[in-house]
């Protein structure tokens, strides 16, 4: 059962911050043949220099992403499994992205200094 419970999940994310990882929640997905939305409120923050390069890893490379922080669009970049943008604005941020086996939504939160 655990296994089954694994597979059903959509893959984690992270905002690369130099050497540490800070993990987005997920908000809502359908993944493979399974869909979800938890609501989950993201607990954690980011920091990065204003202007410096956010960096989201994905375990799967998507084909598309819409990124927005604090409402508004961010121009993003896929390159393989990382989402890219520059940091240019703080507050909450919103990763939507698909793949060949489905859709999710990520939320985090993102502090310039």
């Amino acid at each position: 059962m655990a296994l089954l419970l694994g597979v059903s999940r959509p893959p984690a994310a992270y905002v690369s911050v130099g050497a540490s990882h800070v993990p987005l929640a997920i908000s809502s997905w359908c993944w493979g043949n399974r869909c979800g939305a938890p609501i989950a409120a993201s607990t954690r923050t980011a920091t990065l220099t204003r202007g410096s390069t956010v960096r989201v890893e994905l375990r799967f490379a998507p084909t598309a992403a819409h990124v927005n922080v604090a409402g508004v669009t961010e121009r993003a970049t896929i390159n393989g499994r990382e989402v890219s943008w520059r940091a240019g604005h703080a507050g909450g941020i919103t990763i939507y992205v698909t793949a060949a086996q489905g859709w999710i939504t990520y939320v985090g939160r993102l502090r310039l200094r």
